[in-house]
């Protein structure tokens, strides 16, 4: 049974402190307890290497990662697009990032030497029955999803699974509750998700806002609307609580909505996903409190079992 982790939000810079010391950052305990679980076949980076997404600033990442990135891949987030640089050859680019993940290719994370801009860096796995789609929305701020290239959008749909063994990974999530809230720029991405209303993936995974948010599945045409059946929306997860602070859901909230599922701003959590067979996926938000101190437990209310 595959099972991936998901942490996002924490690394570089500024990271929250914990542990009985209080110097470690959060976001190594959570690390150290992933690896310690002995199961993990993939660990991801849900973006943002802080505050610039610089070259020095990865290599605090990696000594935050106790220089291991082996099961690591990560989708580039917005704070990794602020090292950006214009390439003739490989267009716009975070140079912090392609410079870091170029230099390990022990890690997950591949890079498409024939493409240009952030579709260098999508690619998908397949475990477990599933496939698994990891996208770069780090440029959200400029131009959203797909930054004017249509190829990605092709590239998506082309390779989706036939039905809904489907998941999609990116540091920006369509729906999000908290200080950043919903975006409308991943209006495309979204709807690419859907062969006319039908879906055809189970559910997708963001971070940006620094909480924890599920939805139950929401529409192609009205995904801020209430809940649908499975039949016709796709459930929606945010997990940005990996270790750079958190945001509150309720008080800063742009659009005044909230998870129809579960919020929590008092954690940070771990996201795990275990395939446990084709057709069935269980999704659970480890929550570790304020300090990751000791052995973390399911956030009350957030295990969720999908059977396409």
């Amino acid at each position: 049974m595959p099972v991936v982790y998901w942490v996002s939000d924490g690394v570089g810079d500024g990271v929250t402190p914990g542990g009985p010391d209080g110097t470690t950052p959060i976001v190594t305990m959570l690390m150290r307890w992933i690896r310690a679980q002995g199961n993990a076949s993939l660990i991801v980076n849900g973006g943002d290497v802080y505050g610039d997404g610089n070259s020095s600033q990865f290599a605090r990442f990696f000594a935050q990662m106790d220089n291991d990135v082996t099961l690591l891949c990560e989708t580039a987030g917005n704070h990794d697009w602020r090292d950006d640089v214009n390439t003739p050859d490989r267009g716009r680019i975070p140079h912090g990032y392609e410079t870091f993940w170029s230099s390990h290719p022990e890690s997950r994370q591949p890079i498409d030497g024939n493409k240009r801009g952030g579709a260098r860096y999508e690619h998908f796995l397949n475990l477990g029955g599933w496939r698994l789609f990891f996208l770069d929305t780090g440029d959200y701020d400029t131009a959203g999803w797909p930054a004017g290239n249509s190829a990605r959008v092709s590239w998506l749909r082309g390779n989706l699974n036939p039905g809904r063994a489907n998941i999609v990974l990116s540091h920006h999530s369509r729906l999000s509750s908290g200080q950043h809230g919903h975006n409308e720029k991943l209006n495309v991405l979204w709807e690419s998700l859907f062969d006319g209303d039908v879906p055809r993936v189970a559910f997708t995974l963001g971070g940006h806002d620094h909480n924890v948010n599920m939805y139950g599945p929401r529409s192609k045409s009205d995904p801020t609307g209430s809940s649908v059946p499975f039949a016709k929306g796709i459930y929606v997860f945010v997990n940005g609580a990996g270790g750079n602070g958190l945001y509150r859901t309720a008080g800063f909230l742009v659009n005044g909505d909230k998870g129809d599922v579960i919020d929590d701003d008092k954690n940070f959590c771990v996201t795990r996903i275990n395939l446990a067979t084709p057709t069935t996926v269980e999704v659970d938000m480890m929550a570790f409190g304020k300090k990751a101190i000791g052995e973390p437990s399911p956030l009350p209310g957030s295990h969720i079992r999908i059977t396409i």
